[in-house]
């Protein structure tokens, strides 16, 4: 259906909405319980009774009454309209009484044969024409024993000879909310009533049937195709909205078809098919956009529609006739819900949602009308038949529309079957022929593969033997350098002469291969010529030769051996000055001055203790010296220029002197802790962050400072490679 199909639907539908809201000024109105229609021609229509009829609220009052003139002043109500919104004597009026309605017309039409048609008037009635009963629907009581109410369209015929025609009509309600007359009565000569009436009746049984046959068709054809459950939904609808139209419609199809049927029963029937109507509904565009649709709004809605049903079922028309206007607003949320549903499906360009929108959209309009008219705020025609028409149009173009899809699709699908079965031969030995050729070609290439499998065999043993080889060999340089490592581990200081001389103190050492090019070195010099140990000077010294590994390892070794030279036999103990002759042995011994290539060397700290005089000398070759004084971290840089390596300008190594207080803290180290790559970006650890652990924990005691340390390169490091040996070492003084 294209979009000019879609727009003119909707454009017919809004017209003869607004159309039908139109006021005809033409038409006679009742003013005070009189309706003068002396120029109105009957014979060329059926006028509507509407206005304002004389009302006498609790009094069932009869022709021979008015006529004895036993009749106090009256009110007047409206026609159509219920009697729940008058008020007499300052009081409102219940739903729930009797009372007696009349209407004086004013004629002088040359018919004396009439007709009334009282449109579905729900209540029990006694209608009088000129003081003859014409016609009684149910039992009229003025209390709820005897009443029996009931629900008929009828058309009555009479003979008025006279200009004046008066219509008494008797009411009374105990049974349901609202109490009154709640459709037009129609009024007209005989003839036009009676084919206004077989037309009336004509048309609503040709809907009544053309709504049987296309639920049944669609019941059909969910039978042909199970799976498509949206026919099977939209059956149901139709067969409720059916069912609605029969018990509720302004017609006769109820009284021929329910003629028996008790008047509760009837009322409880109405309202649960509408209910069932909004649940099939739901139900049904449900089943056609699942994806578009919450499973959990779903069982809401349908719990509360249920819910409705039930309630219905187990009490009475006085009691669920009050839940029109919660009926109202259940349905007018579903509506704007589904309405949702149906645009989110068009964004999604879903196949029918633009359909189905417009479907629901003409529905609601015509349901909205029919409510507004039912309920007497608005005066208009029925539009639901209109409605459901183009509701039924639109949605059985929407199924036939899939189903010719999936037919056409499955006609695809046998095409290409019988494609495949008529070519089946031929694909058979173009298959063959294929396999054939492809089986010669593995053929080619298996005695290629043995082929080439033997030549790796051959490579294999060789590797095999080779690899044995590389073991072996691999295996001897491991021990080696095992040895190598415990003679580097011999030369260093032993750990109880360094508790001996300096009880609070860490070393966190940690190579990054199995020897080391860092080193720690310790020596004394006896300052007194009395040889009195308690002069003793105290040297301690973190060096960090270039290099790691064995390269390294071969570094620590001459620098243990020069200053073992340089402080043991030559007693030097001045830092600058061991500095000087450490420099030079290096040069000297590495013949770096000769070869003019060589850089190798190392940086080291160098610290002498006189506990004597409480004070220490510093000198540095590229690493500097921390100490802590109540809380403040002190930096005493070293010299830039290193041990070893030829320079053009001579090398220059300050000595730095410091009184010290009990309890200072120093710390000498080499770099591999600051250059550590690791944490979260993958930068180096950097001396800032080292100086922030030791300012926090300088206070602990020197074990668990050393804790701290490992603690915190090895978060730092994570999974990385330690890129370089790593010496710190602590003195408390």
């Amino acid at each position: 259906m294209n979009s000019f199909s879609k727009i003119s639907i909707l454009l017919f539908v809004l017209g003869v909405f607004f159309n039908s809201c139109s006021n005809d000024n033409d038409r006679p109105y009742a003013v005070n319980g009189i309706l003068n229609i002396t120029d109105y021609h009957l014979n060329q229509d059926i006028i509507k009774l509407d206005g304002k009829w004389e009302f006498y609220w609790n009094r069932l009052i009869s022709p021979e009454d008015f006529r004895k003139k036993k009749v106090e002043e009256s009110i007047y109500s409206n026609v159509p309209g219920i009697w729940n919104d008058l008020t007499e004597e300052n009081s409102s009026i219940s739903g729930q009484g009797f009372a007696t309605y009349r209407l004086q017309i004013y004629n002088q039409s040359s018919d004396s044969e009439f007709g009334i048609r009282l449109n579905r008037i729900n209540v029990a009635y006694k209608l009088w024409i000129n003081g003859d009963l014409l016609a009684e629907n149910g039992k009229v009581a003025s209390n709820n024993e005897e009443i029996i109410p009931s629900r008929k369209t009828t058309t009555h015929y009479f003979n008025a000879d006279s200009d004046i025609i008066e219509i008494v009509l008797q009411l009374s309600n105990f049974n349901q909310k609202n109490g009154g007359i709640e459709n037009s009565i129609l009024f007209g000569n005989e003839k036009k009533m009676q084919t206004s009436g077989k037309r009336g009746m004509a048309l609503n049984f040709f809907l009544f049937g053309l709504l049987l046959i296309v639920a049944i068709n669609h019941l059909i054809l969910y039978k042909l195709r199970s799976d498509v459950t949206s026919s099977l939904y939209f059956s149901l609808l139709i067969f409720s909205i059916t069912f609605s139209f029969a018990i509720s419609g302004n017609h006769n199809i109820t009284s021929i078809i329910f003629s028996d049927l008790d008047w509760n029963i009837l009322m409880k029937l109405d309202y649960i098919g509408d209910y069932l109507s909004l649940f099939f509904f739901l139900k049904y565009i449900s089943s056609l956009f699942k994806e578009e649709i919450s499973r959990l709004t779903n069982r809401i809605a349908t719990i509360v529609i249920l819910t409705m049903i039930l309630f219905v079922l187990i009490t009475s028309p006085a009691i669920f006739t009050y839940t029109v206007i919660l009926s109202y607003i259940i349905t007018s949320v579903l509506v704007l819900y589904i309405s949702f549903v149906l645009a989110k499906a068009i964004v999604s360009r879903k196949e029918g949602a633009k359909q189905a929108l417009l479907g629901t959209f003409i529905l609601a309009i015509a349901i909205l009308n029919d409510s507004l008219n039912n309920h007497l705020i608005i005066n208009t025609y029925y539009l639901l038949p209109y409605g459901l028409a183009i509701f039924i149009i639109l949605q059985s173009y929407l199924i036939s529309f899939r189903l010719s899809k999936a037919y056409q699709y499955s006609v695809q699908l046998t095409d290409e079957l019988d494609y495949f079965n008529e070519n089946l031969e031929k694909l058979v030995k173009d298959r063959t022929s294929q396999i054939e050729q492809q089986k010669e070609e593995l053929e080619v290439q298996s005695e290629s593969i043995l082929v080439a499998n033997d030549e790796i065999i051959k490579i294999n043993q060789i590797l095999e033997g080779q690899s044995v080889e590389i073991n072996k060999k691999n295996k001897a340089v491991t021990d080696s350098i095992n040895y190598a490592k415990r003679l580097q581990e011999a030369v260093m200081p032993e750990e109880t002469l360094l508790k001996e001389n300096f009880p609070n103190h860490f070393i966190f050492f940690r190579p990054k291969d199995i020897v080391s090019g860092d080193f720690y070195w310790y020596g004394e010099v006896d300052s007194s010529w009395d040889f009195d140990e308690s002069n003793k000077i105290k040297i301690i010294i973190a060096a960090d030769c270039t290099g790691h590994g064995v390269p390294g390892a071969f570094m620590t070794l001459l620098g243990h051996n020069f200053l073992h030279m340089i402080v043991n036999i030559q007693e030097v103990v001045d830092p600058e000055q061991i500095l000087y002759k450490l420099d030079q042995l290096v040069i000297e011994t590495l013949k770096q001055k000769e070869t003019g290539t060589m850089k190798d060397g190392m940086d080291i700290s160098v610290l002498t203790v006189d506990e004597d005089k409480k004070s220490i000398a510093f000198a540095g070759a590229g690493n500097p010296l921390f100490y802590i004084r109540d809380g403040e971290l002190i930096e005493i840089k070293g010299s830039n220029f290193g041990i070893g390596g030829v320079l053009r300008k001579e090398k220059i190594y300050l000595p730095h002197k410091i009184e010290y207080q009990e309890g200072d803290i120093f710390y000498i180290f080499s770099d591999g802790f600051s250059d550590q790559i690791g944490g979260p970006d993958g930068r180096k650890f950097y001396k800032r962050r080292l100086k922030e652990i030791l300012i926090e924990n300088h206070k602990k005691p020197v074990d668990e400072q050393k804790e701290i340390l490992n603690k915190a390169f090895e978060e730092w490091k994570g999974d990385k490679k330690q890129i370089d040996d790593v010496l710190v070492m602590g003195i408390r003084m």
